[in-house]
């Protein structure tokens, strides 16, 4: 073991007879050297920090006392002895409410001193030995740290941490989000879509690389792999965010594409204001995901786009063949809800062995199917309209009766969301052609100043407008205009660059350029043509 190094602070730099009495090397010590005065003292404390000071009570200028009250401050791992003339016993307090290691006299005989520095060296070692655990154990919580962290935001997703213990694990594991708003998104990486003799967990990891990479310097938020996704928790400054975050994470499954060859879905959950309320959020986002079947897979989706209406405390049970019913009924087809009502019924007579147990699982059955409807503003009368006569005679009917009922029900739930999608995309179509109907005139009017009206993200209206329409928003903002303008040249006679104007193109070239692409003629020569073939 490393000796421990002393450093003499005397009136006269000469040795002292301690010095040449004790065999320092054979006791653990190595003499540093000897000073006369405080203020040297002080000086080779603070650059050195010696293990030891051994100081005279008087010195050359200054005292012992006031040096080690000094020295303290500036190194408080240092243990210092006094060496006295004589025991005084005010003295001996003052130097105990110091916390000196000893106080020793001069006249002491040399077996007493080799153990009095004895005894210290293994108060030295005993502490040595307890800051080198310590250090080893905070290199091991540091290591750990983010595997911890994940551990809690795993937990937290889940359901599985209380409010009386979420301060305690912010602080011990130092949980950085701490915001007005907070969202999940899911990062889905296909493992059918592989570019050629990829490995999947590899490209995985490569995706959660990058999506650190790019979401981190945008916003702040907590990244870990959960069930097979990267899940990333992130923090809003409002709950409007979500819609520029769904744009910034639709431009990520493009570079994800584009860089890595990888088909990746980001599912957006909906925004909430604590962070125990996240897996709400979460949850909100993993059912987003389960939608890439019905809108297809390399794309953000946002469960407040794509379903309006549906609750966000919406949780299926966590039967493993329900929550697969559930998402079928979500994403369909007809035949997949028909495999799903299968496995269901099939769990289900695994499960419930008697009556008793067969009808508590029906009618939790039932409950489930109920809130499903409820939450999602759907209404089926054999299931809505019924539900006090299901209870009684549902749990009684025959296994093809239950088969016929659940899978008729299953189905109407299932054509009831999809006309509930449709109608509010409609509605959403016939809003933005209202919008461009008002602002046409308006130069600047653009994809951003429509999807703030609405409400959404470029990403998905631009998705929607164009599945809905058969063009682009703004192909049909440009061909609203044209239609504008060729109207008003054949029923006014307003000049060109006032009709430009009148319909958003303030510059005249620019104007007459878009018209003579559109229709084939300048604005003139259309006039004219329409003017000669009307003649």
């Amino acid at each position: 073991m490393e000796a421990y190094r002393v450093l003499f602070v005397e009136k006269a730099p000469a040795e002292s007879s301690m010095r040449t009495l004790l065999d320092w090397g054979a006791l653990g010590f190595d003499l540093m050297g000897t000073v006369a005065t405080e203020a040297q003292a002080l000086a080779m404390i603070a650059e050195s920090r010696p293990d030891v000071v051994v100081t005279e009570l008087v010195l050359a200028a200054g005292t012992g006392l006031a040096l080690i009250h000094q020295a303290k401050t500036a190194a408080p791992e240092t243990a210092f002895v006094i060496l006295a003339a004589e025991a005084d016993f005010e003295t001996a307090q003052a130097a105990i409410a110091l916390g000196v290691a000893a106080f020793l006299k001069r006249s002491e005989k040399p077996a007493v001193l080799r153990g009095a520095f004895s005894q210290l060296r293994q108060t030295l070692n005993q502490k040595r030995a307890q800051t080198a655990n310590w250090t080893v154990l905070q290199q091991y919580y540091k290591q750990s740290l983010p595997v911890m962290q994940a551990s809690f935001y795993a937990a937290l997703i889940d359901g599985q941490i209380n409010e009386a213990a979420i301060d305690a694990y912010r602080r011990d594991y130092q949980i950085a989000l701490n915001g007005s708003f907070y969202t999940c998104l899911v990062i889905h990486t296909s493992t059918t879509l592989l570019p050629a003799r990829v490995d999947p967990m590899l490209l995985r990891t490569q995706v959660l690389q990058q999506a650190r990479a790019f979401f981190e310097p945008l916003w702040p938020l907590a990244a870990f792999s959960y069930l097979g996704n990267t899940v990333m928790a992130v923090q809003l400054a409002a709950a409007t965010d979500v819609r520029a975050l769904t744009d910034d994470a639709d431009r990520f499954c493009q570079e994800a594409k584009s860089k890595l060859a990888a088909a990746v879905t980001i599912g957006v959950g909906a925004a909430v204001s604590r962070l125990l309320d996240l897996p709400r959020a979460y949850r909100g986002a993993r059912t987003a995901v389960s939608y890439r079947s019905l809108y297809g897979a390399g794309k953000v989706i946002n469960i407040k786009e794509i379903a309006p209406h549906e609750l966000a405390d919406f949780s299926p049970l966590t039967d493993t063949a329900l929550s697969a019913l559930f998402r079928q009924i979500h994403v369909g087809p007809e035949k997949a809800i028909e495999e799903a009502v299968a496995a269901y019924l099939t769990h289900l007579g695994q499960t419930a062995q008697h009556m008793p147990q067969h009808t508590v699982v029906v009618n939790e059955l039932i409950s489930a199917l109920y809130r499903f409807a409820a939450n999602n503003r759907l209404h089926v009368p054999a299931l809505t309209d019924n539900l006090k006569t299901l209870y009684q005679t549902l749990p009684e009917s025959s296994p093809a009766s239950l088969h016929q009922w659940l899978s008729a029900t299953c189905l109407a739930l299932n054509s009831q969301l999809a006309l509930a999608r449709d109608t509010t995309s409609a509605v959403m179509i016939h809003d933005a052609q209202e919008y461009v109907r008002v602002h046409y005139q308006e130069e600047s009017l653009g994809l951003k100043d429509v999807c703030a009206s609405l409400g959404v993200s470029h990403s998905y209206f631009s998705t929607l407008f164009k599945r809905e329409t058969g063009v682009s928003f703004i192909t049909y903002l440009t061909e609203f205009r044209m239609d504008r303008a060729a109207r008003l040249l054949l029923e006014t006679t307003e000049q060109s660059q006032v009709i430009g104007r009148l319909c958003g193109y303030t510059d005249p070239n620019y104007f007459s350029l878009v018209f003579k692409k559109h229709f084939g003629n300048s604005p003139t020569v259309y006039r004219s043509g329409m003017a000669v073939a009307s003649y």
